[in-house]
């Protein structure tokens, strides 16, 4: 079965039993880093068979992590770290060494130089979306979560980088 039809009246539960609203920011922010996930796995598709599809695997794992903490709810249940500060510190050094081979921030892109940092770009512009969604599902609340930030902050970044070596490569 591919549909329970429990969220016909506009609820839906989350990671710990809870009940929320569809239109609850906690679901606005899980959708804006599904639709990332979905435009990091295009660009993966179309660089199968490069380095950089690994790498493009392994933040839409990361990405996975960061849904599942951010569709937990918080309170006594809510008591597990998906993230780490290995995924965040794995993103900066792969960062870091992209950027001593490419040439630096350029100014603002212009998209469309080849199909796939085109691709990598709009994941970027989404990301950067995700980005607020998840600071303001985290804001003002108790329970910081700085990693988090720290880690959809950076992959805008790793975005933008990664584009420029795509386009410099695939040119």
């Amino acid at each position: 079965m591919r549909y329970t039809g429990t969220g016909d009246s506009g609820y839906t539960n989350v990671i710990g039993g809870t009940k929320i609203s569809k239109c609850d920011i906690r679901l606005e922010t899980l959708g804006t880093l599904d639709e990332t996930q979905a435009h990091l796995g295009v660009a993966r598709a179309m660089l199968a068979g490069t380095p950089f599809a690994d790498s493009l695997l392994r933040v839409q794992q990361d990405l996975h992590l960061l849904m599942a903490e951010c569709a937990t709810v918080p309170g006594p249940c809510a008591c597990a770290t998906y993230l780490t500060l290995e995924h965040l510190t794995r993103m900066e050094d792969e960062l870091s060494q992209w950027q001593t081979l490419s040439s630096g921030f350029a100014g603002f892109a212009m998209p469309g130089e080849t199909i796939p940092g085109a691709q990598l770009h709009v994941a970027r512009t989404v990301a950067r979306r995700a980005e607020r969604c998840v600071t303001a599902l985290y804001q003002g609340q108790e329970a910081d979560h700085p990693l988090l930030l720290c880690y959809i902050n950076r992959l805008s970044s790793w975005l933008y980088t990664l584009a420029q070596l795509v386009e410099t490569d695939t040119k």
